[in-house]
């Protein structure tokens, strides 16, 4: 079945909120950092009135602003991942990108990090976090280019609602390139 890139709309909110709460659930719990699975599960399960109307807020802002865009990936009318840019003053960010466990590995990453590469044109640099323990996604990343950064990573998402932190990393790409390059002799691909 063939897999859409598209921009997202706010109808798309419920199914962006699917794939994140199933790829935290199946990536980030480590037992020796002190991540359960029930804390994941509880970033998701907040529904208080003050939750529920920032997730309102949030879904009707989906691409409104001009320096921010959202993109998913649609198969067989089910969202199976998604990815947001961020254009910023001398350099872009990606802040965020998933795809749901069982498509990873099927290509849809890399043409979602491609949309965001191509709408986030040639900035000095292309910036993100990444779960210090990812190692998957951090080899993803390689990939295309990033490398470690030299500042400690900052987000407002990593920490949990017991106060454990999920420890993360900067990942710079500083050499923008199109799909079809070939890095380290391998052509990039998830």
């Amino acid at each position: 079945m063939t897999v859409q890139i598209q921009d997202a709309t706010p109808n798309d909110a419920d199914g962006i909120r699917q794939v994140q709460q199933y790829t935290w659930l199946a990536t980030y719990p480590n037992a020796e950092l002190g991540i359960t699975r029930e804390d994941i599960e509880a970033v998701f399960q907040t529904n208080s009135e003050e939750a529920i109307k920032r997730r309102q807020v949030r879904q009707q802002r989906i691409n409104t602003d001009p320096l921010v865009h959202f993109w998913i990936a649609r198969k067989a009318q089910r969202v199976v991942g998604f990815c947001i840019a961020r254009k910023e003053a001398t350099k872009g960010r990606i802040q965020a990108i998933y795809v749901l466990p069982e498509c990873q590995g099927t290509g849809i990453g890399r043409q979602l990090l491609q949309t965001a590469f191509d709408w986030l044109g040639n900035p000095q640099e292309i910036v993100l976090n990444v779960a210090s323990y990812n190692h998957q996604a951090i080899s993803f990343y390689r990939r295309f280019g990033f490398v470690p950064g030299d500042k400690p990573a900052h987000s407002g998402v990593t920490k949990l609602p017991s106060g454990v932190v999920i420890p993360e990393m900067e990942l710079i790409k500083r050499d923008i390139r199109k799909e079809g390059d070939v890095i380290d002799g391998e052509r990039p691909g998830l």
